[in-house]
């Protein structure tokens, strides 16, 4: 019976290989990173975006309204100073012009404040941007600053009714007037340019965010499909094992390749093929043994029927026998009656055969010298091979350890194995005989030159009463292999190369011996 061997090399450490687990979890580990990526790179838009509406609505927007305020008081004082030699009530105009100017100082604080909250939201270019609008602001209202002392003396001259005061401090007033307005109206435009650019490469961000996301949904996706097909295809020995085994509770027994794989489930794929092939190996025993017994029942039933007939027979044909020569004639009866003698010998010698068959013991298992036996075998059967013209050559390969076997037993399936080499060859020739170890087994192989086994016919030389023969009862090889089996080993036939057959019959070697403490 074949056993599970451990994938390990012959005298080297454990194959190294990635486990099951190790590779689902990579693959997860994948999956997740493709996701994680994805999500931040989410995230990271998301974080982009926001940024850029605070900066937009938090920023700039206050600082374009407070502008757009400044300059709109602004504009209205430049116009109220064009008008001022048309005023037909100098006073109320010099009243507004003063709430006017003390509203626009306000607007300048408000402006600067909203300069300061545009700081806090900005990027590096906006912070560059509104530190150039603090220093153009702090330009134009140092400019504006000195228009007050400019319209008391212009109000003093109306009511002076000097034409050339006023023109003389008109006509410059107006001027700064009107260069703040522009200045103003410059700095809001560039305002809005920047507002507009940054909306631009806002919007641009977001068409390229969009973009990326939809390309790392694709990959995720695709690294999802790729890692479930991975795991598909790591777990398909685990659906081909489940079936197997339907078909082993079926009864399919016939033992299949597995392809191999450094992983549990291809473990488990390949120990349960041998699992099957120890089982159907089992059960092919069990059904051989199970027909040896009935056979043997049978045997030794009917042996034991017709043994005492024949030994009556015989008893009987030995007294016609002695009649006969007593009155000396009847030659042609006498040869009738060896013939008949002859024959109840051959059908007592087929019922002893038939009763070793029946009646074989269980093996009484001693340690001993294999070769030794073979040699003392070899020697015994000398004269029978040389008659035969065989000659038997035995070969130990090296220090053969002791086996555990019952002598009588392995005497008699060796003696059955060079019989039947001797049979095989009608021409005589050499019958090799081998001893080896071969891994916890030592081997005992017998080699013949004859004309060999036919393939499809191999497999059934050890079933009872098979024979190749015209004559005899085809039980040795049944014997042989019921002997091997008992002793725990195991019997094969192979051909032999140039010709011929091979038997080997593997039995345990002996363990070893414990030595006492001194």
């Amino acid at each position: 019976m074949s056993k599970l061997q451990p994938l390990v090399p012959f005298g080297g450490e454990p194959t190294r290989r990635r486990t099951i687990a190790s590779r689902v979890l990579a693959s997860f580990a994948v999956t997740l990173v493709a996701f994680a990526v994805t999500v931040g790179w989410s995230l990271i838009a998301q974080r982009r975006a926001s940024r850029d509406s605070d900066e937009l609505s938090k920023g700039y927007l206050p600082v374009a309204l407070k502008l757009g305020q400044l300059r709109a008081t602004q504009a209205t004082l430049s116009t109220l100073v064009d008008g001022i030699p048309d005023e037909r009530d100098p006073v109320s105009a010099r009243m507004l012009l003063g709430t006017l100017a003390s509203a626009r100082r306000a607007k300048f604080l408000d402006a600067r404040a909203a300069l300061t909250q545009l700081d806090a939201v900005g990027s590096a270019p906006t912070l560059q941007l509104s530190r150039d609008l603090a220093e153009e602001l702090s330009s134009i209202e140092a400019l504006l600053a000195a228009d007050k002392v400019d319209l008391d003396r212009l109000f003093s001259a109306i009511e002076a009714g000097d034409k050339d005061a006023i023109n003389g401090v008109l006509i410059p007033l107006g001027t700064v007037e009107h260069d703040g307005d522009r200045r103003l109206h410059v700095i809001a435009d560039g305002l809005a340019a920047s507002m507009e650019a940054l909306s631009a490469e806002a919007r641009e961000r977001e068409r390229q965010s969009i973009y990326a996301l939809v390309l790392l949904a694709i990959l995720t996706l695709g690294v999802g499909v790729v890692v479930s097909l991975q795991a598909r295809r790591l777990l398909a020995p685990l659906s081909q094992v489940t079936q197997r085994a339907r078909a082993v509770a079926r009864g399919d027994l016939s033992p299949r390749d597995v392809a191999p794989a450094h992983d549990e489930l291809g473990e488990l794929a390949a120990a349960f093929e041998q699992m099957v092939r120890a089982v159907a190996q089992a059960q092919s025993q069990a059904v051989a043994n199970e027909r040896l017994a009935a056979i043997g029942k049978m045997a030794a039933h009917v042996t034991h029927e017709i043994r005492n007939p024949l030994s009556a027979i015989g008893l009987n044909i030995e007294l016609l026998e002695e009649e006969l020569a007593q009155e000396g004639g009847h030659a042609e009866a006498k040869t009738l009656l060896g013939a008949v003698a002859r024959e109840v010998g051959r059908l007592e010698n087929l019922s002893e055969e038939y009763l070793r068959l029946a009646r074989l013991p269980s093996p009484r298992m001693e340690e001993g010298d294999l070769a030794a036996l073979v040699r003392d075998v070899a020697q015994f059967t000398k004269k029978e091979m040389e008659r035969a013209h065989c000659v038997v050559q035995v070969s130990v390969a090296g220090r053969v350890p002791s086996a555990m076997y019952d002598e009588a037993q392995i005497r008699q399936a060796l003696l059955n194995l060079l019989r039947n080499a001797r049979e095989a060859m009608q021409e005589g020739g050499e019958i090799q005989v081998s001893v080896l170890a071969i891994g916890m087994s030592v081997v005992l192989r017998v080699e013949d030159r004859g004309s060999g086994i036919p393939d499809e016919i191999r497999a059934r030389v050890f079933d009872p009463f098979f024979s190749t023969k015209g004559e005899g009862t085809g039980l040795g090889l049944a014997i042989t292999r019921r002997i091997a089996v008992a002793h725990g080993g195991s019997i094969a036939a192979a051909p032999r190369e140039g010709g011929g057959t091979t038997f080997s019959i593997a039995l345990p070697i002996a363990p070893p011996r414990e030595t006492g403490s001194v």
